[in-house]
């Protein structure tokens, strides 16, 4: 609240005795001067307070109260929700002035005048009742949703991205923000179907300003944790002129900005660090700008507040060596780079190209190189991946043997089940078994040929993963199968699958084959997988409509740099699924 003189509008509640905002006449009676010399008690009618209330705005109200042997006046203007709205007047005519708050349109409040005197006489108090009218600032519009994905924003007021008309929150949100901070007043509207919360700072008149302060201080090095900094600041501004400013002045990091606001329109400021030089946040300072102009409220409206860092390139690149050939080419496959370095790995050769061809050295031996790309990003920040390449070297990718793929019993004994299982093992937070092992396989055999069906694995409803692929403590199994394949090349992943119908639509097998080999099942989960295929085809099992109820996948993927990968094998559902014939192979 400010305590302002300003007498725009009088309401002039009528007596005997009246003055205006611009007349200084006091009350005196004859042949006695306004200390009351000879008084024996406070002459303070009801007629001799006059109330002002300020045009155009209507919440700022200024109380100027007259009377004989007063010497100061309490004037409380009665706001129960302020501990500033008591004022004392101790000169001659003086006057009150009180800003109710302007986030009420209508509201009636109790002035009490409290005359008071040093020369022992009583009090005397009087009572006004005043109807404070404030037509509310309303938005007709909000600010897009930023359009940086979640990992690299850190918010600092924003609902958060707008997805199909709602709202999902930021993962990175401050929340040690203090936004009702310095004198002007602090509200927040909610805009729009979806109810987008905006900010709306008023009383930006003159040095009045909004202060948003954070405690601990925003560290630029450090916003993302782990020393990750942020690359800038964004904020979304808004006024309407006759009720609002037409420029902003913002304060932060000891560096100040102006932005000239276009009437009713949203205006995005972005600031950058490292070009100004900031490199913490203890506030951020809000206020009328250099030369600007304040109407009435003084309204500013502001939304998406958030610190965001350029989104680090990704690099990635494959490789075609061929046995015995010590020409490689190497081809790109990085995300957002804007330039390339190779570091070959045999102390010589470089290169800047996105798809280079490079010759290493034919001395008709096998070696092995770590060959390294790095690249940047936008604002030239380096990202960098190490890979073995091998050159030279015996020719033919390697077929490799998958145990169990077939999940038959050898010579028909059910006591082989365990060494089924056992193939498909790994350590995990679910069931020890991988698999329940079924007489409800496929009808075609591990051959190709079409007859009765086979035994294969099976996953029952209570033995499902959760729909992120995390195991369900004691119940969820996974069937894992580590396999050594030749390094960069192209291979098949084949199998069956076949999951009962009736169930919910969301059921699924899911199978991938794994970058790398693991030792435990929540690894292997959060790991990013060559090839993955998540199969929803609900057809009954294996043997139903005349054995055509299975589905039969065969993806293609590319071994890594050491042809260490794996088998990972899961079901999402609720009721019956299996799988068979698991076989991985080279591209002919």
């Amino acid at each position: 609240m400010n305590l302002l003189r300003k007498g725009i509008f009088a309401l002039l509640l009528t007596g005997l005795i009246v003055s205006s905002c611009e007349d200084d006449d006091t009350i005196v009676a004859p042949n006695e001067g306004n200390a009351g010399t000879g008084l024996t008690e406070i002459t303070f009618p009801s007629h001799a307070i006059t109330v002002k209330i300020e045009d155009g705005d209507g919440t700022i109200v200024t109380v100027r109260p007259q009377g004989l042997g007063v010497t100061s006046y309490v004037v409380d203007f009665g706001d129960p929700n302020s501990t500033d709205d008591v004022i004392t007047i101790t000169e001659d005519a003086g006057t009150a002035t009180y800003d109710y708050p302007n986030n009420i349109e209508e509201e009636t409040y109790t002035i009490t005048i409290t005359a008071k005197s040093n020369k022992g006489f009583t009090d005397v108090v009087q009572t006004r009742n005043v109807t404070v009218e404030h037509k509310l600032t309303t938005l007709s519009s909000a600010p897009l949703s930023p359009t940086i994905l979640d990992e690299n924003v850190y918010a600092i007021f924003s609902d958060g991205i707008e997805i199909d008309g709602a709202f999902t929150a930021y993962t990175n949100k401050l929340s040690s923000s203090i936004f009702d901070g310095d004198d002007a007043e602090y509200n927040e509207v909610e805009v729009g179907d979806i109810k987008n919360k905006v900010i709306q700072y008023s009383r930006l008149h003159s040095t009045i300003s909004a202060s948003i302060t954070f405690d601990p201080a925003i560290i630029i090095a450090d916003v993302f944790g782990t020393g990750t900094s942020a690359d800038y600041i964004h904020l979304d501004l808004h006024s309407v002129h006759d009720i609002g400013v037409d420029k902003v002045k913002i304060t932060m990091g000891g560096k100040t900005f102006e932005q000239t606001l276009e009437n009713d329109m949203w205006t995005g400021v972005d600031i950058d660090f490292a070009s100004e030089g900031i490199t913490q946040i203890d506030e951020i300072t809000l206020e009328l700008g250099t030369g600007g102009t304040a109407n009435n409220e003084a309204t500013l409206n502001v939304d998406n507040i958030y610190l965001y860092r350029e989104p680090l390139s990704v690099p990635d690149f494959t490789f075609d060596d061929v046995a015995s050939d010590y020409d490689v080419t190497f081809t790109d496959a990085s995300l957002l780079a804007t330039s390339y370095s190779w570091d070959f790995g045999d102390g010589i050769g470089s290169s800047t190209d996105a798809n280079p061809t490079y010759s290493y050295n034919d001395d008709g031996m096998e070696r092995i190189y770590m060959v390294t790309l790095t690249t940047t990003n936008f604002i030239n920040k380096p990202t960098s991946i190490t890979k073995e390449v091998t050159v030279g070297g015996p020719a033919g990718p390697l077929n490799p043997e998958i145990l169990k793929g077939d999940f038959e019993r050898e010579g028909g004994a059910s006591s082989d089940d365990t060494n089924i299982r056992n193939a498909w093992k790994i350590s995990t937070t679910g069931n020890s078994n991988p698999f329940g092992t079924s007489s409800d396989g496929s009808c075609i055999d591990y051959e190709g040929t079409l007859g009765s069906k086979t035994r294969g694995a099976k996953w029952s409803g209570s033995q499902s993963a959760n729909p992120d692929g995390t195991a369900v403590p004691g119940d969820t199994r996974y069937a894992y199968q580590a396999v050594t394949l030749s390094p960069n090349e192209d291979y098949i992943f084949e199998y069956e699958y076949a999951i009962k119908t009736g169930g919910a639509e969301t059921n699924s097998v899911v199978a991938s084959i794994l970058n790398g080999h693991f030792s435990n099942s929540a690894d292997a989960v959060a790991s990013n997988a060559l090839v993955k295929h998540v199969g929803t085809e609900a057809k009954g099992k294996f043997s139903d409509n005349s054995c055509s109820g299975g589905t039969t996948m065969k993806l293609q993927f590319r071994s890594n740099s050491v042809g260490e990968v794996a088998i990972f094998i899961y079901a999402v559902t609720d009721v019956d699924a299996f799988v068979d014939n698991v076989k991985v192979y080279p591209v002919e």
